[in-house]
């Protein structure tokens, strides 16, 4: 059976980000109520790699100023490749969600990175954190 109401985004394609180069991607919410994002990050380089900082921020405009949702997820570990998975109740948020994954900044410090939303009404919000990722934020 297919869920109604769902609709998944590719906010962030696969993509290899090297010294301190950042993937962002922008998301509009609206009609949404609710909006599980799932970052996928690779594997550091080495043991001396320092993981990507992850930022989450809302805003009324597509192109405006972005306010934090959620304090920055910095230098996240990712010896074992992991996916971190943010739970945004939209309903006392702006309409606009922009997701931005910074490398460090030395070489080594490479991360490939893809980020995947789904948005959601209320009916089918999210429930837990069971199989939801290896790191969970709700917000």
């Amino acid at each position: 059976m297919f869920e109604r109401n769902l609709k998944d985004v590719l906010l962030i394609a696969p993509v290899s980000k090297t010294a301190a180069a950042t993937a962002s991607a922008t998301i509009d919410c609206k009609g949404a109520d609710y909006a599980t994002i799932r970052v996928a990050l690779s594997t550091g380089v080495n043991t001396n790699a320092v993981g990507p900082t992850l930022s989450l921020l809302d805003c009324d405009t597509s192109n405006g100023t972005f306010a934090t949702v959620t304090a920055d997820r910095t230098a996240e570990d990712n010896s074992p490749a992991k996916v971190v998975t943010y739970g945004i109740d939209l309903k006392a948020k702006k309409r606009y969600l922009k997701l931005s994954v910074t490398s460090a900044t030395a070489t080594n410090d490479t991360v490939v990175v893809s980020a995947v939303a789904t948005l959601s009404r209320k009916d089918v919000g999210p429930t837990g954190t069971t199989g939801a990722g290896d790191v969970v934020v709700y917000a």
